[in-house]
């Protein structure tokens, strides 16, 4: 039989969405993570999948019919599809002296707007989250990696849905962040596989699968051109 293990984390509330690295070359962009690309036929193959409540499958490409998109997933069924806007994928120089970030869209410190690739547990759900990186609200925020978050996109911004133009996080449309918001809150908690960012599962030396009690919500984001 199988061992449950449960682990206990404790996660806390970033104080700057959208940083995860810092900026150490302003001429190279950091490659993305390499991890299994995400196929519907993955339910029967990693039966595993089937625990979780939801699966949320973000594509941070820029090109292709797929471009920008997330899907949610609920017993294998697509229940939500529309357009997002992942990371700029851009080395954000930060604000200059005299500049603000709210008036000259400039970010509070240098780094690279990467959307970062891989499998990741949901971390917290913030619904009035602040961000002081950009001094802007991040409303109905799921925090999922590092300060990166899906969240209701900026007002004035909604027009860019489609195409790369975040500062890391993954913008939604005002009618959908509140829904994805509600679908992760109504999944809630309980015990899941511990799954590792390459969407391997975590497993212990006799080979059982390492489950925790964590977000029934699994994240993954991927970079496919289809």
């Amino acid at each position: 039989m199988i061992k449950a293990f449960i682990l206990t984390f404790v996660f806390a509330l970033t104080t700057q969405a959208q940083v995860w690295d810092p900026a150490i070359d302003a001429a190279t962009a950091p490659a993305d993570f390499t991890a299994r690309p995400f196929s519907e036929s993955d339910f029967q193959t990693y039966p595993w999948l089937k625990e979780f409540k939801l699966v949320i499958v973000i594509n941070k490409a820029n090109s292709g019919s797929d471009r920008q998109t997330l899907r949610v997933y609920e017993n294998q069924k697509v229940i939500l599809l529309t357009k997002i806007s992942s990371g700029r994928e851009e080395y954000e120089k930060g604000c200059g002296p005299g500049q603000e970030p709210k008036k000259d869209h400039c970010s509070q410190r240098a780094y690279w707007s990467t959307t970062p690739v891989g499998h990741f547990d949901v971390e917290e759900l913030v619904e009035n989250y602040f961000s002081k990186l950009w001094q802007t609200w991040m409303p109905y925020a799921v925090f999922f990696e590092s300060g990166i978050a899906t969240h209701q996109a900026p007002a004035g911004t909604e027009s860019k849905l489609g195409g790369r133009a975040s500062g890391g996080c993954i913008r939604m449309h005002p009618n959908h962040a509140p829904v994805l918001f509600s679908y992760v809150q109504k999944a809630g908690k309980g015990l899941v596989p511990k799954v590792n960012r390459d969407g391997s599962v975590a497993q212990t030396k006799q080979g059982d699968t390492v489950r925790w009690q964590g977000f029934r919500t699994l994240y993954i984001v991927q970079n496919v051109v289809k």
